[in-house]
């Protein structure tokens, strides 16, 4: 029982020790932390190029269906009546030339 409280106290002084100002053991600390976290981030993104090159992650499904028309077709043939019967009447303008009455006489 002697032995186990000296030992429990040894544990809390190695916290406390840790906690004093001691710049090179924390910026060990920091550099160890950081390395670990990078060499982890590298080891994952060769598994995400793994998973993507194999097809595994990140895949489209592109779904057939079947025939959509973008287009109301009765709207586009009105549309386009329309516009030829706006031809027609220029065409009928330009060749038939009507004389007008000057109001001004």
């Amino acid at each position: 029982m002697d032995n186990l409280l000296p030992k429990i106290k040894n544990k809390f002084n190695f916290i406390n020790d840790f906690f004093k100002i001691n710049p090179h053991k924390h910026w060990a600390f920091l550099i160890y932390v950081f390395f670990s976290l990078v060499v982890i981030l590298i080891l994952f993104s060769f598994y995400l190029l793994y998973e993507i090159r194999n097809e595994q992650m990140f895949q489209v499904q592109i779904e057939q269906k079947g025939n959509q028309t973008l287009l109301k077709e009765d709207l586009l043939k009105n549309t386009t009546n329309i516009f030829d019967q706006k031809t027609r009447n220029e065409i009928d303008i330009n060749t038939n030339f009507s004389a007008y009455n000057d109001p001004s006489l």
